[in-house]
């Protein structure tokens, strides 16, 4: 590629983030005209037609998609140089921040990271999703969501990712079950008892399955009697039930209080769970995105304390 031709990159990353060409040209102040132009000198560029035209928008060809995160780093790099970006003010800011997680962190880390938001960023706000284990490559590279809040997996080395938190596993049931009346549960009455699970989109396992964990092969051979949407739903099922089910262990003390159970060791369960933030390559250096980013951190580590 000729220096000439790097004016061309922000017409790519707009092309490819937009699905349309008409949409990127009206995000670039330019004509669908001029983009088409950048689109045939692209294609020579890099020798790969790079965008294929169909019903329901622009397909980008593996190439495009393969150099994507590169290009769109760069763009991003260079538009936080410019003087309106280098100065980020929090009490500022009033944006819109989207965090796709699991249901238990809404009783753990998101309240830490509600009050630290109010007192520092009162303008801005904070949209919370449910995680529901899909791959959210492209929600976060559209900037749709900023982050995705949850276990570490094998599943996104396509992501940038940070540790915020370390947890382990307990199970629960009710207080009065009639086979579980000590404090420890044993892998042969683990795997005797129905359970219920933390429910996948679109798939009939529970979450932790299929994550690369240690233990996955005792995990797969439980009794799932029951598919919950949420932890919180999980909780009245147990205490309702002769069910039992695993919930991270931080959450035990506030659910146990709440519902009338009791938690068990599970000493053939010792893997530690490591949580993380994900985030998309190309949002590395947004001062206001890097900025939020250290704000989890920190909720994470008051919850810690």
């Amino acid at each position: 590629m000729k220096h000439s031709d790097y004016s061309l990159i922000p017409t790519f990353v707009a092309i490819f983030e937009e699905k349309n060409f008409t949409k990127a040209a009206k995000r670039l102040g330019i004509t669908q005209s001029a983009v088409s132009q950048s689109v045939h000198r692209l294609r020579d560029i890099f020798e790969d037609v790079l965008f294929i035209r169909g019903s329901h928008g622009i397909t980008p060809t593996p190439l495009a998609m393969d150099v994507y995160p590169t290009l769109a780093s760069s763009v991003e790099s260079i538009a936080h140089m410019l003087p309106e970006h280098k100065n980020f003010i929090p009490a500022e800011c009033v944006r819109q921040f989207g965090i796709s997680s699991l249901s238990v962190f809404g009783f753990t880390l998101l309240p830490e990271l509600s009050a630290l938001m109010s007192a520092e960023a009162p303008l801005a706000s904070v949209k919370t999703e449910p995680f529901l284990g899909q791959d959210m490559t492209n929600e976060l590279r559209s900037q749709q969501c900023d982050l995705i809040i949850e276990v570490v997996t094998n599943q996104r080395s396509n992501l940038r990712s940070k540790v915020i938190m370390q947890d382990s596993l307990q199970l629960l049931c009710r207080k009065d079950h009639p086979r579980l009346k000590s404090n420890q549960i044993s892998l042969e009455e683990f795997l005797h008892e129905k359970h219920v699970t933390h429910s996948q989109h679109e798939k009939n396992d529970g979450y932790l399955n299929d994550r690369g964990l240690k233990h996955e092969g005792v995990l797969g051979k439980r009794k799932v009697a029951w598919q919950a949407s949420s932890i919180m739903e999980m909780l009245p099922v147990i205490m309702r039930t002769d069910y039992i089910g695993l919930i991270p262990k931080t959450a035990v003390e506030q659910y146990t209080k709440i519902f009338d159970l009791k938690g068990l060791d599970t000493p053939f369960l010792t893997e530690p769970l490591e949580v993380a933030m994900f985030w998309h390559s190309s949002r590395t250096n947004d001062p206001s995105h890097r900025w939020f980013r250290g704000l989890c951190s920190r909720a994470a580590d008051l919850y810690n304390q």
